[in-house]
């Protein structure tokens, strides 16, 4: 297994929507050195085009621990009782790494949902082998 795995995810979702939107996704998975447990940050940012430009605005960045075997997951975001909930975008992360001692395949799934609609949805999964 390689010390660091970098994962590039691009999504580049046009909604079916009077409003139409791009986000760009970007996920690292890191083994710890001692390969007992894992960290992810992913960073989401809404692709806005202006003047012929295009420009990123971070929408969240996330960053979740956990031990090799034990799937996690991360939100940032407003909560459903919030007022202005169906207006602003939210990221939900969730992530999965086999056993050290297994192989197996790690998943990365990143959702961005604006209110309870989602408009952007990236997925990788990539084959570890065992010991």
């Amino acid at each position: 297994m390689k010390k660091h795995v970098a994962l590039l995810i691009a999504s580049l979702t046009a909604v079916s929507s009077a409003l139409a939107a791009s986000y760009s996704t970007e996920a690292t998975i890191t083994p710890h050195n001692d390969k007992s447990a894992y960290e992810v940050i992913v960073r989401v940012a809404h692709l806005i085009a202006r003047d012929g430009k295009v420009t990123e605005e971070v929408v969240a960045q996330l960053k979740i621990h956990s031990p090799l075997g034990t799937p996690a997951s991360s939100y940032s975001g407003l909560q459903p009782t919030h007022q202005d909930y169906q207006k602003e975008d939210n990221v939900t992360a969730e992530v999965s790494w086999p056993r050290a001692d297994q192989g197996g395949t790690l998943s990365c799934t990143v959702t961005v949902r604006r209110g309870d609609k989602i408009v952007s949805k990236s997925k990788l999964q990539l084959k570890v082998d065992g010991p």
